[in-house]
C-alpha cells in the first residue's frame, strides 16, 4: 500500500469540474490551499456520511515509508447522492485515491473533489451546480411562475470566498483576527442573512396568502416574507433571518430584511452588525429560463459603501428539496 504524496501548486486535473461549493461555501476554506494540489493514495480507515460534509480518514504510506493519517473532507452527503456517489465507496477497508486541496502549512488534510476505487472508477465530490442538476433532468424548462424548486445556475461573484468588500477600518480587523474553526457552521448552526442565500443547494418559493415562504434546502432553512404591510409586527425581534417584507413590481419580488441578527456577512468572518438592511430582487428572465436574485446589503458600521450579490436559479422539473439533517460527529 506503499504511495508517495504528491503536493503541488497551480496545476489543476483538467477532469475536475470546478465548483463554487468546493472551497468558498464554508470557512473550512481557510484550512486548505485553494490553488494547490494533493493526491494520496490509502485505506479509509474511518467514514463520517453526514452534512454539512463528509468526512473520512485514510491510512497513507508517506516518501519515507512512514504510515499517516490523511483527514480527508468532500461534499455535502446532499451534493454526493445527487451525483450518484453512495457511502459503498468510501466503506471503511476500501484501498482509494482522493484529490483535491491540501492544507496549509503542509497540514495532512485535504478537501476532495475527485476519488479513484482500487478498480480505476474515478467519481467527483463536486461539480458545477448547473451539471449537478441536469444530471438527473432532461433539461431546463420554462418557468411562468415564482413558485416553484429552482436549483443553483450561476453563484455569486461576490460573496463567500471574495475580498473586495469596501470594509471599514473596524470591520477589516474583526476579520483579520477571525479563526476559521469558530466557523458556525462546523457546529451545525445555520448561517442567518444573507449568507444563507450564497448556496449550491435548491430553493423553494410557496405562497401561503399574506406570507410567502422560502425554503433552503441548506440547514433546512425557512424564510418568511411578509406581503401584507398592514399585518407586519410592530417590533420585530431581531433573527439570523431577519425580518423580511415583500411586495410586487409588476412580476418582480422585492423583499426589505432588517432585525437580522446573524454576526457574519459571509462565511469568512467578515462582520455584520444589526444596523444591516438588504434590498433584494427577485425577478423572473423568461427568455434565458432563469430566476436571478440581486441584492443590496447596507451596514454602515462595517461596510464604506453598498454590497451587492447576485445569483442565478433555472428551473428543471422533478428537483425537490432533500433534508440537510446537519448531525454532529458523536466526538463533538
Amino acid at each position: 500500500m506503499k504511495r508517495t504524496v504528491y503536493i503541488y501548486t497551480g496545476l489543476l486535473v483538467a477532469w475536475v469540474i470546478c465548483s463554487h461549493d468546493v472551497l468558498a461555501h464554508h470557512a473550512s476554506a481557510g484550512l486548505y490551499e485553494p490553488d494547490g494540489r494533493a493526491i494520496v493514495r490509502g485505506r479509509v480507515e474511518s467514514l463520517q456520511w453526514r452534512n454539512p460534509h463528509v468526512r473520512f480518514s485514510l491510512s497513507v504510506i508517506n516518501e519515507q515509508g512512514i504510515a499517516e493519517t490523511w483527514e480527508i473532507e468532500a461534499g455535502s452527503v446532499n451534493t454526493l447522492e445527487r451525483i450518484g456517489v453512495d457511502a459503498a465507496l468510501l466503506a471503511v477497508g476500501n484501498v482509494v485515491e482522493a484529490s483535491g486541496s491540501p492544507g496549509r502549512n503542509a497540514r495532512p488534510i485535504m478537501f476532495a473533489d475527485t476519488i479513484v476505487s482500487s478498480d480505476g472508477q474515478a467519481s467527483a465530490l463536486n461539480v458545477a451546480a448547473s451539471e449537478r442538476y441536469s444530471i438527473e433532468n432532461s433539461g431546463r424548462s420554462t418557468a411562468e411562475d415564482l413558485f416553484r424548486v429552482w436549483v443553483p445556475f450561476q453563484l455569486p461573484q461576490t460573496g463567500a470566498g471574495k475580498t473586495e468588500f469596501p470594509l471599514t477600518a473596524a470591520a477589516q480587523a474583526a476579520r483579520a483576527a477571525w479563526d476559521p474553526a469558530t466557523d458556525p457552521a462546523l457546529r451545525c448552526i445555520p448561517p442567518g442573512m444573507p449568507a444563507a442565500m450564497d448556496n449550491p443547494y435548491p430553493i423553494e418559493f410557496e405562497d401561503s396568502g399574506d406570507m410567502i415562504i422560502l425554503r433552503l434546502e441548506e440547514w433546512d432553512g425557512v424564510r418568511s416574507i411578509h406581503m401584507n404591510a398592514d399585518g407586519t409586527d410592530a417590533s420585530p425581534q431581531p433573527m439570523p433571518m431577519g425580518y423580511s417584507t415583500g411586495r410586487w413590481d409588476g412580476q418582480t419580488l422585492v423583499v426589505e430584511t432588517s432585525q437580522i441578527s446573524y454576526p457574519y456577512l459571509d462565511d469568512l468572518g467578515t462582520p455584520q452588525s444589526a444596523a444591516s438592511r438588504i434590498i433584494e430582487r427577485f425577478e423572473i428572465d423568461r427568455d434565458a429560463g432563469l430566476l436571478t436574485w440581486d441584492a443590496q446589503v447596507v451596514d454602515p458600521e462595517n461596510l464604506a459603501a453598498p454590497v451587492t450579490f447576485q445569483i442565478a436559479w433555472e428551473y428543471i422539473p422533478g428537483n425537490v428539496i432533500k433534508p440537510f439533517n446537519c448531525t454532529l460527529p458523536a466526538s463533538d
